[in-house]
């Protein structure tokens, strides 16, 4: 019995589709993690001592440092005539931790807080920043500002109705003003505002001649 050539060849081909088709596999896409940071806040018995993190400046205790990314790293506090601390750190995704480092002097003395329990009543630490509005191509007025506000409840009583003054100041002279309502604010807690102001200012200013100050803090207990 004679076969035919051209059908042999079609059912070859259709075996190798099945085959194709039955080996093909599709891995699906990692699904996409979001990276967020976290914020430490730090502070010193004496106050002042300076702030490193894993080998970085940061600035003076008490302070925040934000936007770090998650995971261990390493807090140092430096300061002239004191030894030198440093505590580990885990921070997580979104979350605060509070550092408090009691610094000993060179002498051997130690610069401790009492042992007396603290008073319980709020103490509270306001630091920002302003961002100048980006593709400004015109000085008409009044101007747009949008001032970023973070607030530190360090003390050991919940502070509550927490309001600040934003002031601006153009070469030494406050040219503008804006009040700051954080709201109630827990110990050892932490609040962030994003405002967006309207301000009279100087046609020939620009971003290093204005500088924005947190002044006039009103905390009711």
């Amino acid at each position: 019995m004679s076969r035919n050539p051209v059908l042999i060849l079609v059912l070859l081909l259709i075996a190798l589709c099945i085959a194709a088709a039955g080996c093909s596999t599709t891995t699906p896409a990692a699904p996409h993690e979001e990276n967020k940071n976290g914020t430490i806040h730090a502070s010193s018995e004496p106050a002042g001592a300076e702030i490193w993190l894993d080998g970085k400046y940061w600035g003076l205790a008490p302070g925040a440092i934000s936007g770090i990314p998650t995971g261990r790293h390493t807090v140092e506090f430096r300061m002239d005539g004191y030894n030198t601390v440093s505590y580990p750190v885990t921070v997580v995704s979104g979350g605060m931790e509070g550092i408090s480092a009691t610094l000993t002097g060179t002498q051997g003395v130690t610069f401790a807080a009492t042992t007396v329990p603290p008073e319980e009543h709020p103490q509270v630490h306001v630091d920002g920043y302003w961002l100048y509005p980006q593709g400004r191509t015109s000085t008409a007025n009044p101007v747009l500002l949008s001032v970023h506000t973070e607030a530190f409840n360090t003390g050991y009583a919940d502070a509550r109705e927490v309001t600040v003054s934003a002031n601006f100041y153009y070469q030494g002279r406050m040219v503008c003003w804006n009040s700051v309502y954080l709201g109630t604010l827990a110990d050892g807690g932490h609040v962030s505002r994003d405002n967006l102001f309207s301000c009279t200012l100087p046609s020939s200013i620009t971003d290093s001649d204005l500088v924005v100050r947190f002044e006039n803090l009103t905390v009711n207990p």
